[in-house]
């Protein structure tokens, strides 16, 4: 019954699309933002006839790599179709349905590579994978961000964007001059055919191997971060990023200290042209992203610098690292810069990663000592420079969270690292994530104990956590092993995100044992029931 449902709504799609297209010659322009467009009809028809495509009882799982090798997730996406696209970094060739062969490119190299696959609807089978590049030029064991970006077009095409070194591929709309330089393609969705891809070309000695990625805006444009470095003989960026049609930046970095880091924001048209590039400058160093937003025509960027950007205030402890949350407008200027964390001096608080759901982000980071209004329900926990977790959350066109809670002990400090694996779960409206624990295995102190549950006897011990959106309290924190006995088998929750009425696609990486978890991963990409869901 509900395909033929699907069917049915499909077929009235189609022919609706096919008379307005005929009747209204102003309906062929292409933007998905203009409610005059054909472009807009369609996405509004389309997404109608994907949401009946929702099933919360789906099961699957989809598992790569040998268990040999270094494998390291990146994005995991959830499309509209019901479909799923995951990004990662692997030093192996993948087998998938019976080869290792990318669509379009191999794996090079026997080095660390970009990939790419998309899982099918009902979890059954990859339906393509490729390789988008290799990436030899030094990989953190565990990035923070997903430094290979994949985003939906209005269409259901897929753009990407990554930094790659090694031979460029041939048939681009602009071919790579450099050793490292950022690749732009646009897939589609359900062949991987490409329907273009190019080069975006910068100078190696001025190229950040970090902070950047993509977005894309409501007329379909890619709304590419990247980050510039000033060099060992700094001066100030005045060329950006070289691609077609791309103008010089409107506004130049301030390039005044040796290896200075500064973001900028380019604009490319979901056809591959150009439209519009800017730097943010700030005199300190460093300046880093972790990550950006689009919303409607406001770019909402998240990361860290030790310093205010030009004309802007409010930076609470100069020439000491603190987070930042920053509004541009569709220009590339800001509307407005908030920043936040500890006004201790040797001490340090910076965003590690943010998500977005019902109009709110959430910001999971960490502090070395407290903050002025912060801790309202948690409070920082122990005394100087013990790092700490913060978890905050900001509303659209506000620079300044509405909570912010700790999570810490007083003996003990959180692990450096941890996993990107937070997300907003719409039929609970809640943050929920998995973060690494105390590396001893001892509890985080200062949080009730009706609220906690489990225990860890393993090394990797991780926990579970549950957050009301409004106000970030805490709903459970349960505590499990991420090994088994001495360490062996390893399961690291890296990322997840709703795509069906509670429904969660999760990826981990699995390992031998503790000792192996930056050297040899595999790769799982699972989903069940919403009902199954803890």
């Amino acid at each position: 019954m509900r395909t033929k449902r699907n069917s049915i709504l499909l077929i009235f799609t189609q022919s609706l699309l096919l008379m307005i297209s005929v009747g209204n010659c102003k309906l062929n322009l292409n933007n998905p933002a203009d409610p005059f467009s054909r472009s807009f009809l369609e996405t509004l028809l389309l997404n109608a006839y994907f949401d009946s495509l929702c099933d919360p009882n789906v099961r699957g799982n989809i598992r790569l790599g040998s268990g040999t090798k270094m494998i390291i997730p990146m994005s995991t996406k959830t499309l509209r179709s019901g479909k799923t696209v995951v990004t990662a970094i692997t030093e192996e060739p993948l087998v998938w349905n019976g080869t290792s062969d990318g669509i379009h490119a191999n794996h090079q190299n026997s080095t660390f590579n970009a990939v790419t696959f998309v899982i099918d609807r009902h979890f059954s089978k990859v339906l393509w994978l490729d390789y988008l590049g290799e990436m030899s030029y030094g990989i953190e064991d565990w990035p923070h961000d997903p430094i290979v970006s994949v985003e939906e077009f209005s269409n259901g095409d897929l753009g990407y964007f990554v930094l790659v070194n090694g031979t460029g591929r041939a048939s681009t709309i602009n071919g790579k001059q450099n050793n490292v330089s950022y690749y732009l393609g646009r897939y589609n969705q359900d062949t991987g055919a490409i329907v273009w891809q190019g080069y975006a070309n910068k100078d190696n000695t001025r190229i950040a191997l970090s902070s950047y990625g993509l977005k894309i805006n409501d007329r379909d444009e890619m709304v590419l971060r990247f980050t510039s470095n000033a060099g060992a003989t700094p001066s100030s960026d005045t060329v950006g990023l070289s691609f077609p049609s791309l103008p010089t930046p409107q506004t130049a970095s301030n390039g005044s200290v040796t290896n200075q880091t500064e973001v900028g924001i380019a604009i490319i048209s979901g056809d591959g042209e150009g439209k519009i590039q800017s730097f943010f400058p700030n005199p300190g160093n460093p300046t880093e992203t972790v990550d950006h937003f689009v919303i409607g025509d406001k770019i909402y960027i998240f990361g860290n610098t030790n310093t205010n950007f030009v004309s802007t205030s409010g930076h609470p402890f100069v020439n000491e690292l603190r987070s930042f949350i920053g509004i541009a407008n569709i220009n590339l200027t800001w509307d407005s810069v908030g920043y936040f964390g500890t006004s201790a001096s040797t001490s340090q608080t910076f965003i590690q990663y943010v998500t977005y759901g019902n109009g709110r982000f959430f910001i999971l980071g960490k502090s070395t000592n407290p903050f002025s209004n912060a801790g309202t329900l948690y409070p920082f926990e122990g005394l100087g420079l013990n790092r700490n977790y913060f978890l905050a959350s900001s509303a659209i066109n506000s620079t300044t969270p509405n909570w912010f809670q700790f999570l810490g002990s007083t003996t003990v400090q959180v692990p450096q690292i941890y996993p990107n694996a937070f997300t907003y779960r719409s039929t609970t409206d809640e943050f929920l994530g998995e973060l690494l624990a105390n590396d001893d295995g001892s509890q985080f102190t200062g949080i009730p104990s009706n609220l906690v549950t489990g225990s860890i006897q393993n090394p990797l011990g991780q926990v579970r956590a549950k957050l009301d959106t409004q106000t970030g309290q805490f709903k459970t924190l349960e505590y499990f092993n991420g090994s088994e006995a001495g360490g062996n088998n390893v399961t690291t929750l890296t990322n997840q995100t709703e795509i069906c009425r509670g429904r969660l696609v999760k990826t981990k990486f699995l390992s031998p044992n503790s000792s192996s978890v930056t050297s040899i991963r595999s790769l799982e990409v699972s989903t069940r029931p919403a009902s199954e869901e803890p």
